[in-house]
């Protein structure tokens, strides 16, 4: 098993991450990171916003919190966490944590409006392909989040400096996060087949992914 020297592990950070920045054909940190992390931020409140007011015409309402904390959970936060972690370090590391633990509380509260919003009108849960995505993706960050938290933990993880546990925990964060766009755009599917409404979040999307999850 290879290990990463505990007293090394911030210089590898740092290194790391600035070699990963010359390699890349889409660097996240340096002069574009704090606009990449403004657009993550600002487009999924906006997207939140406009998805909660679906379908046309419906307005505001109890379930429109369903969509709008999915994804600002998703995309504000758990957008801005894969960004600011490529920034590698210590500090950045906790932004890390502190941003993904966010995303999920807003996940975990968008979650149980609509299983609220289910049980009020009758319906039976967990009946569609988009309900299967979301509680498959809500479940894998909850399983992720808590493993980086207490295992990979700056301070006092002691899997922090594996560098296999590492791996596999950013993959597969970044896999659960692009499942959580893509369960963000079908559910938002289901509510409107405007184009010019989904392509208000599709296209931004498949701009940041790039930049966020590769």
């Amino acid at each position: 098993m290879q290990v990463i020297p505990s007293d090394a592990l911030n210089q590898e950070e740092s290194s790391s991450s600035n070699m990963a920045n010359k390699s890349s054909a889409v660097p996240s940190n340096g002069k574009l990171y704090p606009f990449l992390s403004i657009s993550c931020a600002v487009f999924g409140v906006l997207a939140g916003y406009l998805a909660g007011h679906q379908p046309s015409g419906a307005g505001w309402r109890f379930f429109s919190y369903h969509p709008f904390l999915m994804t600002i959970g998703f995309i504000t936060f758990m957008g801005n966490a894969a960004l600011v972690k490529k920034r590698g370090g210590y500090v950045n590391t906790k932004r890390h944590a502190i941003l993904s633990g966010l995303g999920f509380a807003c996940a975990l509260g968008g979650w149980f409006v609509i299983y609220r919003n289910k049980d009020s009108m009758g319906r039976p849960h967990l009946t569609s392909n988009h309900s299967l995505a979301g509680i498959t993706t809500l479940i894998t960050c909850g399983i992720v989040g808590l493993v980086g938290s207490i295992g990979l933990h700056p301070d006092f993880g002691r899997a922090k400096t594996n560098i296999r546990m590492r791996f596999m925990h950013k993959w597969i964060a970044r896999i659960a996060i692009a499942g959580g766009w893509i369960t963000c755009f079908t559910g938002l599917k289901q509510l409107t087949s405007d184009w010019g409404v989904l392509g208000t979040l599709v296209v931004p999307l498949l701009i940041l992914a790039p930049f966020t999850l590769i």
